[in-house]
């Protein structure tokens, strides 16, 4: 839940950086419901007249406000499963490859990313396809290998391509069909 709507004022949901910016606009954090006193909300603030009237602001705010519950979402799903192979796309097989390489649990994979996997496994000469990327990277998100919209594979693709190139590899070609 982003914003909730009590005391006849918008309440946005804001932690660190988010919530700073929001203090600094003049927001007040929540503070109690006149007529429940046990209802209290942690990391809410109360929106300004201002910004509810500057449209492109508060749709900042609040797709701000989103990202930061999706990430939250994520870190909590991430953080409760320990092995590799417990993450969707992967399986022993790909444990076992990591493995080899120094990657034994879900935590050393998110700190090092997908990227800086495949290229330890290109390192250990390990096969490291751009399928393989692509499930790694779906791991870390949370999310389906396969269900990449061709913006975010391109994008996907460069971004490997550059750190590949960086560490002295051949960047991978546009492998991916368009369909038509």
């Amino acid at each position: 839940m982003f914003a909730v709507w009590a005391n006849n004022k918008v309440y946005l949901r804001a932690k660190d950086e988010l919530s700073i910016k929001l203090k600094g606009l003049g927001c007040k954090p929540f503070a109690t419901n006149e007529l429940n006193k046990r209802f209290v909300l942690s990391d809410y603030y109360a929106l300004t007249e201002s910004i509810l009237k500057d449209n492109v602001l508060m749709r900042t705010l609040i797709i701000l406000s989103i990202s930061q519950i999706r990430k939250e979402k994520l870190d909590s799903a991430l953080s409760k499963i320990g092995r590799i192979r417990d993450l969707p796309n992967l399986s022993v097989k790909y444990e076992r490859a990591l493995k080899k390489v120094g990657i034994d649990n879900v935590d050393t994979l998110r700190q090092i990313g997908a990227e800086n996997a495949i290229v330890r496994l290109k390192k250990a000469d390990i096969g490291a396809t751009e399928a393989f990327y692509w499930r790694l990277r779906g791991a870390l998100e949370n999310r389906n290998c396969e269900f990449y919209t061709e913006k975010e594979k391109e994008r996907g693709l460069s971004k490997l391509n550059e750190i590949l190139s960086a560490n002295g590899f051949r960047r991978c070609k546009r492998t991916l069909k368009k369909v038509e």
